[in-house]
């Protein structure tokens, strides 16, 4: 049951991290002129495009890095 809650808490965490953090990107570009929500949602669009890409990598890389089942050095 441990495994089961970590991995929801991880989910949980992972997808509020990324709406969070899409959200902050996209603030701060309207912030500094970069685009404008009156000149339409494309810029937004963007963001949620690349935002997602990257953070679905960084999500796989992590994965990755935590299931490792190569053999350590301590075994047999």
């Amino acid at each position: 049951m441990t495994g089961n809650l970590q991995a929801i808490g991880f989910l949980f965490a992972w997808v509020l991290g990324w709406g969070v953090g899409g959200s902050l990107i996209d603030a701060g570009l309207i912030e500094f002129g970069v685009y404008s929500l009156e000149t339409g949602q494309i810029g937004t669009a963007i963001t949620f495009v690349l935002w997602s890409l990257l953070w679905g990598w960084g999500g796989f890389r992590l994965y990755q890095t935590l299931t490792d089942s190569s053999p350590s050095k301590d075994d047999p």
